[in-house]
């Protein structure tokens, strides 16, 4: 029996070799169960001036059978968890000493809460090494100042809502955004270990939606990770992610705004072409007739060029998009009028939409142009966004400003149509500024309780639902 317990016992120290080269342990043989043969790993660091480790770290490994112990077979566990793991499903073992270091620090902390010893004990049980985990003094948070300047709004109750979101609303919305921001967290973290590392945590950004350089990242991840572990929490995490998810909560509320009021001008250029292009038409085809001697129903194309300017309802810019569509063949002019008809329209609703153009707007476009040297229109996404930051009208956060970046459509040399995003960058960070959506963004922190028991989504599930919120 000895031999086979020796043998089970070289097996779980040579699998958990791997894990740590810091941290000192020891198995030992504790039951047989209905399970199988149960051992204990402990974990500590005892150092020669701390020679009794201020805690321990247990893991209970399972073989079913002492006469043929095996990887393939073993399972483990560690204390205070439920969940078994099998030597091939588990969290990677780079990880390991990472967890070691978290479950110790935790120990350590609570040890500190609920000692009752004198001051001699208390110094007996310091650690040197977990002080400077625990208790390295962290930078205290940056205090955002956000700011949209009153000149930049049409009126004074332009961020007030028009219809009254009730209590019940607001706190539905916000515990829709925390269980959404577990189900991605949940998605990354395969394992069910309740952990991410620093890679997975850029995993869980994409997911939600956040596209963070390799900077941005970095930075955003060391002042997620206050203990210094190397590794996050769901709680680490929290705050962060649900201010980004109400980020683009924001944002999909401004855009469907925007959609609902392009549609308003959709509906009123066709109102103003049902008459006025259908007197106009019917004066085009008179002309054709006219310049039609063979009476076969077509003309060159450069003499129904001649008969759209002569019209004089149409601008030049008009009349070329026409001509292009028509090209150099001969005009059909009775089945012309559905290319009139197209390219007047969008003309009319892009007037319209220009028509409507808000202060934000105006505002946004002049402090871009100010980037574009060569007056082409675009803009690198970078200088876009050291334009934002920049701006002493408006100032916004950082996850605010990440989610705007992740958001802003560019071409594959990363540029930026300036003139057509300007319109929606505007109308986001008004919303942003939102009475009812600053408060609910106040309140995020408050509502972080999640339903541990939600079923699990699947990538394209939640992306989808983010696609969604707020729209």
């Amino acid at each position: 029996m000895t031999d086979l317990l020796e043998r089970s016992i070289h097996l779980i120290n040579n699998f958990v070799s791997q894990w740590t080269k810091k941290y000192l342990y020891y198995t030992s043989y504790i039951e047989e169960t209905s399970s199988g043969h149960t051992f204990m790993t402990v974990f500590s660091l005892p150092t020669p001036s701390n020679p009794i480790p201020v805690a321990t770290v247990k893991v209970y490994f399972y073989i079913p059978d002492l006469t043929d112990p095996s990887e393939k077979t073993m399972s483990f566990r560690f204390e205070n968890d439920s969940l078994i793991h099998l030597v091939n499903r588990t969290i990677r073992i780079s990880q390991m000493e990472k967890w070691i270091e978290t479950i110790l620090a935790r120990k350590d902390r609570t040890c500190r809460i609920m000692f009752l010893g004198t001051e001699f004990e208390q110094t007996r049980i310091t650690n040197k090494r977990m002080d400077e985990v625990l208790y390295e003094k962290q930078p205290e948070q940056e205090k955002e100042n956000l700011v949209i300047q009153p000149e930049l709004l049409e009126h004074d109750q332009e961020l007030v809502n028009q219809f009254t979101i009730t209590e019940e609303e607001k706190i539905r919305e916000i515990k829709m955004l925390t269980e959404l921001l577990y189900q991605c967290f949940r998605q990354i973290d395969k394992d069910d270990m309740g952990v991410i590392s620093y890679e997975e945590g850029g995993q869980l950004f994409q997911l939600m939606g956040l596209h963070l350089g390799k900077h941005q990242l970095e930075d955003t991840l060391n002042r997620l990770d206050v203990s210094r572990t190397g590794i996050l929490q769901f709680k680490d995490i929290s705050s962060f992610g649900i201010e980004t998810l109400h980020s683009i909560y924001c944002q999909n509320q401004a855009l469907k705004e925007l959609r609902e009021k392009e549609e308003e001008s959709r509906f009123e250029a066709q109102w103003m072409l049902s008459t006025d292009l259908r007197n106009v038409y019917k004066k085009i085809v008179e002309q054709c007739k006219l310049k039609d001697e063979d009476e076969i129903h077509s003309i060159p194309s450069n003499v129904f060029q001649q008969i759209l300017e002569e019209q004089q309802f149409f601008t030049e810019d008009e009349i070329k998009q026409i001509m292009e569509i028509i090209g150099d063949k001969v005009v059909e002019y009775e089945i012309s009028d559905k290319v009139l008809e197209e390219t007047i329209f969008e003309n009319l609703v892009k007037g319209l939409l220009e028509a409507q153009k808000s202060k934000m707007e105006v505002f946004l476009l002049e402090h871009f142009r100010r980037q574009d040297k060569e007056n082409s229109g675009f803009i690198k996404i970078n200088e876009l966004m050291i334009a934002l930051k920049s701006c002493d009208k408006i100032k916004l956060s950082k996850v605010q400003l990440y989610s705007l970046q992740s958001y802003i459509k560019r071409n594959d040399k990363d540029l930026v149509n300036y003139k057509q995003e300007a319109r929606k960058i505007g109308a986001i960070i008004k919303k942003f500024f939102n009475v009812d959506l600053m408060e609910q963004r106040s309140r995020l922190p408050q509502h972080t309780k999640i339903d541990a028991f939600i079923p699990l989504k699947t990538p394209e599930q939640i992306q989808e639902q983010i696609k969604k919120v707020g729209s």
